[in-house]
């Protein structure tokens, strides 16, 4: 077991990888860009639909759960017990501040050894360090990198909306604190937020607490956004989705639905915000103050652009694990199991994309699977 891996990025999956990684022996490396669990910390506000069994590992040995196995922690409180002495443990191994850039092999270009990826020697990292850029070198790359950093565009057919990209970071594109931390931002004032999903149903959610907010509520469909899943076993999911299609029938104070939406365009105007909605046969105006868009989040394949990395062309998954995913789509995403090995595997041998980003565009994923994919990968691994 002389081989080394590659661990890219440091939260829950890169973690749970690094500790296996650890137990097993491995000569391992976890290169992180910023700081252990970034993207937790900022929806670290937010409560877990699923509770702490089923978002640990078994392999872990930082935290005793069994008095609260049941119960479901906020982003902060996962964060704080159970990653930051995962992080820890790893000492050395652990690498901040470290930014990959790019990944090939040294004197082997993208187009060699098509079908024999195993023969072109270990993977060479471009990375950006503290103290400069910098090549190093492993035989097996970990790719968890995940999708939090990386938000969709919110204008028609998933470009970005006109003005979008010069609105920057005054449109919210994170779970923003509505209760909390960023009350202020949101109380009181005409909001438009974009999206259908569980972090759209969250945040929505928050904002109808707040005095004197109105929002307007734009997306895609026009049928009610959220399943309801008879006997839900997770509590919190089945009054978010029940509270979503409340909001979008028009049940809610404050929140004015507009389905069957995209935005348009987006124009900076006296410190608010013009938005123009288009719909088949119809657009309108609106004038707001601020903006969040909830339109989900995709992987960044740019590191891998000169790897032979097969990705799907509609979720920018792994294509295997993509094409069982399609197969399986609908039902309780707590039903999943982990699709094996094999639904991992792709073109270019001992790279592994783990956790969300292996799920690209598709929000169903959920840590148990993440946990079981590094399971399943390591047991490949030890032969």
């Amino acid at each position: 077991m002389n081989r080394s891996i590659a661990i890219l990025g440091a939260g829950p999956i890169g973690l749970e990888a690094a500790t296996l990684a650890q137990k097993l022996g491995w000569d391992f490396t976890v290169y992180e860009a910023g700081h252990v669990a970034d993207s937790v910390k900022r929806w670290g506000h937010v409560r877990f639909f699923s509770p702490w069994a089923l978002n640990v590992s078994p392999w872990q040995t930082v935290l005793d759960i069994s008095e609260r196995a049941d119960q479901f922690p906020t982003g902060a409180e996962f964060r704080a017990e159970y990653l930051m002495p995962l992080a820890e443990r790893l000492g050395d191994r652990l690498k901040l501040g470290h930014r990959v850039l790019g990944i090939s092999h040294r004197d082997v270009l993208k187009g060699h050894h098509i079908g024999s990826r195993g023969k072109s020697g270990p993977f060479l990292l471009h990375l950006s360090t503290p103290s400069g850029e910098e090549f190093v070198e492993a035989d097996i790359v970990v790719d968890a990198t995940g999708v939090y950093q990386n938000p969709a565009s919110m204008g028609p057919g998933g470009l970005s909306a006109l003005g979008e990209t010069q609105a920057g970071t005054r449109i919210w594109r994170q779970l923003p604190d509505v209760l909390g931390a960023d009350r202020a931002a949101f109380e009181g004032k005409e909001v438009l937020l974009v999206g259908a999903g569980h972090s759209a149903v969250t945040t929505l959610r928050a904002l109808s607490e707040l005095s004197g907010t109105e929002v307007f509520w734009s997306y895609l469909g026009d049928q009610a956004p959220y399943q309801i899943i008879e006997d839900d076993p997770l509590p919190q999911r089945d009054a978010l989705s029940k509270f979503g299609n409340t909001a979008a029938a028009g049940g809610v104070k404050g929140i004015t639905p507009k389905p069957a939406r995209a935005v348009e365009s987006i124009r900076s105007t006296g410190g608010r915000f013009e938005v123009e909605l288009r719909g088949l046969d119809f657009s309108e105006t609106l004038e707001v103050d601020q903006i969040i868009s909830h339109v989900g989040y995709k992987p960044d394949l740019s590191i891998t652009r000169e790897l032979q990395v097969h990705y799907c062309y509609a979720s920018d998954g792994p294509m295997k694990l993509a094409a069982t995913l399609l197969s399986s789509a609908g039902g309780d995403c707590l039903t999943q199991s982990s699709s094996g090995v094999q639904s991992l595997m792709s073109p270019e041998t001992n790279y592994w994309v783990l956790g969300t980003k292996s799920y690209g565009r598709n929000s169903s994923f959920l840590l148990k699977i993440g946990i079981a994919q590094i399971e399943e990968v390591f047991t490949h691994l030890q032969g």
